[in-house]
């Protein structure tokens, strides 16, 4: 299993692996500021150094929570952390503006999964918003052959082919990736889903 949470300078090798990261987070950035509130709480499931929530600009009065299963070495600050189960602890924060899950769900378990997607449909249901990134199987394979190995070339500008391959057996026992097809008919149950980012296989949707 790849641990994230060991990773020198994880930010920077989130960068490297997912090319347009950055876009990615203008873009979830400028649509979480736009909707969040005073008196509310913007909240980052999977939060790891808390990059996202670090950076997003304050609005006044509103609360900024990251939550994840491991403390990672190199946390940023500038906003409250919960360590444990987004399953536990979701469910207890009150006036949710804003929910952001970058590429966390897909590393939980059928069951967990839709288990976490009920409470936020429930936060969406209250009026909150939700930004969701995950890698995708793209619906048509020879398509998706074509995108995995050009991401494949991408990546080999930064890491060794070893460090690709390895990383890629760990992933495969704990990274559970769907459709495209089955992402969209998953988000279409909690709320109306809109596409705004998309890079090769990585994906960017917004569920109001």
């Amino acid at each position: 299993m790849f641990d994230f949470s060991k990773v020198d300078n994880f930010d920077k090798h989130i960068n490297l692996s997912i090319p347009s990261y950055e876009t990615l987070s203008d873009v979830f950035t400028g649509i979480a500021c736009a909707f969040a509130h005073s008196e509310s709480t913007v909240v980052d499931i999977g939060c790891s150094t808390g990059r996202f929530l670090s950076a997003l600009p304050k609005c006044d009065g509103c609360d900024y929570l990251g939550i994840d299963r491991v403390k990672f070495k190199d946390m940023n600050k500038d906003f409250s952390f919960s360590l444990g189960d987004a399953k536990e602890i979701l469910p207890t924060v009150k006036n949710v503006s804003v929910i952001v899950s970058m590429f966390c769900l897909q590393f939980m378990g059928e069951k967990k999964r839709s288990e976490v997607l009920e409470i936020v449909k429930e936060k969406i249901d209250q009026g909150a918003t939700f930004l969701i990134s995950e890698k995708i199987f793209l619906n048509d394979p020879v398509l998706q052959t074509l995108i995995h190995r050009m991401h494949i070339q991408e990546k080999r500008k930064s890491f060794t082919d070893k460090e690709i391959l390895d990383k890629d057996i760990q992933l495969s026992t704990s990274m559970f990736c769907k459709t495209e097809k089955e992402l969209v008919q998953e988000l279409t149950q909690i709320g109306s889903v809109v596409k705004v980012w998309q890079s090769y296989n990585f994906v960017g949707y917004v569920v109001k």
